[in-house]
């Protein structure tokens, strides 16, 4: 990334979050907080240009949207913030029922998951494949940086990349063809497997 480009992509990205409604500083001048009545919501902007998203039931504490990600282009920073203001206007409501259409996709899949370091893909590595072998699938889902996929690649049907990652989607996607997807940043902010489900069933379908 282009040095100047860099140096100005955090306090853009920050005055451009800081637009949005509710918006206040947080407890240092690197954070922005979008609380409400339901939720402690905040945007953490770190060196390196990592940037943290975070939102946390205010009643039971649970965290309800996690992401942190280094930004790499507007773009992917901006789809990523996007989708942390998505879930706090949202009404997030079950709206599908994907779980029960598991039993068409082919049992012995192998399903790999990527991202910078393969260390926050694990933890949604091992939803996804919770969710379909809860549903009488044999199922392995595994996950890895995206810097070792041209080690392990060719032993999986499908390759999903997380959103840190986007920005490597085109050259993968040319290099490993049409089994590479991304994973939705709500989706995976929120561990919400069922759309990379119905995404799997859909491919399997097609094939």
């Amino acid at each position: 990334m282009n040095e100047v480009y860099q140096s100005l992509l955090t306090p853009i990205i920050y005055q451009w979050a800081a637009t949005h409604g509710n918006a206040k500083k947080g407890r240092s001048s690197c954070s922005l907080c979008f609380c409400n009545d339901h939720y402690h919501a905040s945007i953490d902007f770190h060196k390196d240009n990592i940037i943290e998203l975070r939102i946390i039931d205010k009643e039971t504490q649970e965290s309800l949207f996690y992401l942190h990600f280094q930004m790499k282009d507007m773009k992917m920073a901006t789809e990523n913030i996007n989708a942390f203001f998505s879930f706090l206007q949202d009404n997030h409501t079950n709206e599908s029922n994907v779980l029960s259409n598991v039993t068409t996709m082919k049992d012995d899949l192998r399903i790999l998951l990527s991202c910078t370091s393969g260390i926050t893909t694990s933890y949604f590595a091992y939803l996804l494949e919770n969710a379909i072998n809860k549903c009488n699938h044999n199922v392995i889902v595994d996950a890895v940086s995206y810097t070792d996929l041209d080690n392990v690649q060719s032993r999986y049907d499908f390759i999903f990349l997380a959103p840190q990652i986007s920005y490597q989607y085109a050259q993968m996607r040319e290099k490993y063809g049409n089994k590479v997807f991304m994973i939705d940043s709500y989706d995976f902010a929120t561990g919400n497997v069922e759309h990379v489900i119905q995404e799997l069933i859909e491919e399997e379908n097609e094939r």
